[in-house]
């Protein structure tokens, strides 16, 4: 392959950390590629941001199109391209990055920032009405419910902010957590608690998803009681976490126990090159602001890193 061909870096995700590492790069006059699906990535699915540093208050949308449009303002160093990575494997001059349509990219270093994905029910029925009546994105599908029950998997920021939204676009919301204590964020838990719209049900074990065209029905265990129960909804939201999305790497890179990067505080694994940042990593904080500070520091642990090659 021509040497033209060979980028210093390839950044792969095109969330806030890998943004921010095209940002630093660029800024470094490294050429890099960015390979991503999603323009601003996980963040687009957030609802209302009130902890961005400097932004006052935002929402999910309006922070990517921000990301995004500081990006291209780099494009003279950054090539952007919307595309899915497979694999990512070294060789002799660095590392080839494999994509879905058969493309092949090279770069000296890797800076992997792929985030992570919706955690799945695995319970009857969810496979078969997903995006009918299933959901893993309030913000996105919130507005379909307008006038309808709905209920909301998981007591943590995620299934929070979920019901946040669907406030006052649906007549009931139910908020369904294993366990018998929300882990989410006082502070949201406050819009919602006493809300006679909305209804927390502790000791809740989802069992099944029913319905006929759409959803109609939500079976779920009351561990506490040891019965059986069932709820009348039109709608689902899943939030029960998310999964790194670190198939491409996972013969080439360590990963932890539950399938994340395992990277150093400056985005180094054990492969020298191959750095990580974001929500792929073993990361302790799932945040938009340590996300991107992940991405400035693998970006300036990759422009050291090519500064000592030959």
């Amino acid at each position: 392959m021509p040497k033209e061909n060979l980028f210093d870096i390839a950044i792969v995700g095109y969330g806030p950390a890998a943004i921010t590492a095209a940002i630093y790069a660029a800024r470094k006059q490294l050429r890099c590629i960015l390979i991503g699906e999603v323009p601003g990535g996980e963040v687009v699915n957030s609802g209302d941001i009130e902890n961005w540093p400097g932004g006052g208050e935002t929402d999910g949308i309006a922070l990517s199109e921000a990301f995004v449009k500081h990006l291209r303002a780099h494009e003279d160093m950054v090539k952007i391209v919307q595309a899915s990575i497979t694999k990512v494997s070294w060789e002799k001059e660095g590392f080839r990055l494999h994509g879905k349509n058969g493309h092949e990219f090279r770069a000296k270093t890797v800076i992997y920032a792929a985030g992570r994905h919706p955690r799945l029910l695995n319970v009857p029925g969810e496979k078969e009405f997903k995006n009918r009546g299933v959901s893993y994105c309030a913000t996105c599908d919130a507005p379909l419910f307008s006038g309808k029950a709905v209920a909301v998997i998981g007591g943590g920021n995620t299934g929070a902010e979920a019901v946040i939204m669907l406030q006052k676009i649906a007549t009931k919301t139910y908020l369904l957590h294993i366990d018998k204590q929300l882990t989410a964020d006082p502070i949201l838990v406050k819009n919602f608690r006493d809300d006679p719209k909305v209804e927390i049900i502790y000791n809740a074990k989802t069992t099944e998803i029913g319905g006929e065209a759409m959803v109609n029905s939500l079976t779920f265990e009351d561990t506490a009681a040891g019965e059986e129960k069932k709820l009348a909804v039109a709608g689902i939201f899943v939030a029960i976490g998310a999964l790194p999305n670190t198939e491409p790497v996972k013969k080439l890179v360590e990963l932890d126990e539950f399938g994340a990067i395992v990277a150093d505080r400056y985005g180094a694994t054990n492969v020298p090159g191959f750095f990580a940042a974001g929500d792929v990593t073993n990361i302790r904080d799932a945040q938009i602001v340590v996300a991107a500070g992940q991405g400035c520091s693998a970006a300036l642990s990759a422009g050291d890193y090519l500064s000592r090659l030959p």
